[in-house]
Parts: C-alpha cells; sequence; structure tokens
C-alpha cells in the first residue's frame, strides 16, 4: 500500500514542475525525486539523515552515492529538504512529482488487476481502449489478484470500474437478498 501523500509534498511539487518547466529539466527533477524517495523509504533513513551528527557534507556525500548525477540546484533542494527537517515528506513528493509531471506530458496512469496475468494482446487492447476513450497517452500497470476471481478492475486516477466477477457475485447476492424479503 502506498505511503499516505501529504499536502506539503504537494507544494514541494509543484514548486519544482514550475522550477522544471521553466528549466526544461523534467527527467533531472524525476531522478531526484526517485533519489529522494530512496534515501527516505524508511522511517530510520530519515531519522539517521535529520539527526544530529550527520554533517551537511556527509549528508551530500550519501546523496551522491544514491544518486550520483545529481545536480546544483535537485542537491541544494535536497539539502533544504534536510535543513527544515522536511524529509519524512520524500514519498510524497515524489508521489506528487510523478503525477503533476505525467499531467504535463499529457500521460494517464491506470492500473488494471485481473485474476489471471494479462497477455501482451490484451495489455495493448486495454491500454489502445482507455486511450481511445481519455484522448491520452495510457501507461498500463497490471497486477494480479486472484480473489477477484475473474474480470477486471480497472484504476485510473480516483475512478474505478470494476467488472470483476467477486463484485458481480456480490451484487447478484445482493439483488437476491432483496427479492427474498
Amino acid at each position: 500500500m502506498p505511503a499516505p501523500r501529504d499536502i506539503a509534498g504537494r507544494r514541494y511539487a509543484l514548486a519544482l514542475v514550475a522550477i522544471a518547466r521553466d528549466d526544461q529539466t523534467f527527467d533531472a527533477w524525476l531522478d531526484a525525486v526517485q533519489a529522494l524517495e530512496a534515501l527516505t523509504a524508511q522511517r530510520a533513513y530519515v531519522q539517521a539523515l535529520q539527526g544530529d551528527g550527520m554533517t551537511d557534507g556527509r549528508f551530500q556525500a550519501i546523496v551522491r552515492r544514491v544518486f550520483p548525477s545529481v545536480g546544483t540546484k535537485q542537491m541544494n533542494f535536497l539539502r533544504l529538504l534536510r535543513r527544515k527537517g522536511r524529509l519524512g515528506l520524500g514519498s510524497s513528493i515524489a508521489s506528487f512529482y510523478r503525477e503533476l509531471y505525467d499531467a504535463e506530458r499529457g500521460v494517464l496512469r491506470a492500473e488494471v488487476t485481473s485474476a489471471v496475468p494479462l497477455d501482451d494482446g490484451q495489455r495493448q487492447r486495454l491500454q489502445e481502449k482507455i486511450a481511445r476513450d481519455t484522448g491520452k497517452q495510457v501507461e498500463l500497470e497490471a497486477r494480479v489478484d486472484a480473489a477477484i476471481m475473474g474480470g477486471m478492475v480497472v484504476r485510473i486516477g480516483d475512478r474505478l470500474v470494476d467488472g470483476s466477477t467477486r463484485t458481480r457475485l456480490r451484487s447478484l447476492r445482493t439483488q437476491l437478498e432483496r427479492v427474498a424479503r
């Protein structure tokens, strides 16, 4: 389950997108937020990076080990987060940045869950249908969950299309219970 997103993370991500737009450095900032996410993946990492014993020089050395191609602006951003005690927002900032970057590029992310793995043809047809319906380029992430029994569940942003056998059976049971009363 993804980490909860914090509104402060959105504000930082919005600022990064504005900088990236001005400088045309979207990919460099994407690399930076992914490195930030890796650096702050666990609470213990955040505590160590923000701890009293962590000097700015040591912090920069750690960042360079994780993110060797870090640019000056990206490093300064990471240092700012550390100085403000906001490294814990790493996953939130990264999540919001990816979402905003996708919107900037006209890319829509769709997540499909099926009971069995989709073959390449099924993935392609589903991706093309979603692209036709939305008018956007689609990046599809497929997952398998045998608990849905059959069919599929498609999530696009906050929209959910549930065509799973499990949901259809629940709906049928509810209808039968209403009739039986």
